[in-house]
């Protein structure tokens, strides 16, 4: 049974992308910083919402190819991985991400995961917001310097991290992937 109280905060949550929004605004305007970061303490809906987004999921499954030989011979030695591109590709990013405003919001991204200890490993997404990212270079959209100070819409890094056990069972599921999902090389399936 719903309590009273669980059913009006859920009716009065706001979505966890309602944090990136004013900084989106104030970057269209000319006035952002150039560096803003997100972790699990600060904002644990933005990073639970890109725990499950679709390039994050195949970034994790690549991550565990890599490391299958040393999940095999026992060593514990976890290799890291930069620089995974989390392409957004327009209408299947639209598709894949749904009502997600998180994964929207963000478009592409690079992936970077960094072994912690034996037991866990450390994901670091990075996101540039360019002038070009926001407007898809349509070319309606006169992408120029803002009249009033001059000021363009500066590159402005968007860093989102969090930690996560490393787990048997996903280098079991990426066999499991490579047998049957052969048409694409890293599917992100139940990752």
């Amino acid at each position: 049974m719903i309590s009273l109280f669980s059913a009006a905060s859920a009716a009065y949550s706001k979505p966890p992308a309602r944090h990136l929004y004013p900084i989106v605004w104030q970057w269209m305007k000319g006035n952002s910083d150039s560096l803003y970061k997100f972790n699990d303490s600060t904002h644990p809906g933005i990073t639970d919402n890109l725990k499950d987004a679709y390039q994050v999921r195949r970034a994790r499954e690549y991550w565990y190819q890599k490391n299958m030989n040393v999940f095999e011979n026992g060593t514990r030695q976890w290799q890291a991985m930069t620089g995974f591109l989390g392409r957004f590709q327009t209408l299947r990013g639209v598709w894949r991400s749904g009502l997600d405003m998180v994964e929207q919001t963000l478009g592409g991204f690079t992936v970077h995961i960094t072994p912690v200890s034996k037991d866990s490993i450390e994901i670091t997404i990075h996101d540039i917001k360019s002038r070009w990212s926001l407007f898809l270079h349509l070319p309606f959209v006169k992408n120029v310097p803002h009249s009033s100070d001059k000021r363009n819409m500066m590159n402005s890094h968007w860093i989102f991290t969090w930690r996560e056990p490393i787990l048997n069972s996903l280098f079991h599921q990426r066999l499991y992937n490579t047998r049957f999902y052969r048409r694409r090389s890293f599917t992100g399936h139940h990752f």
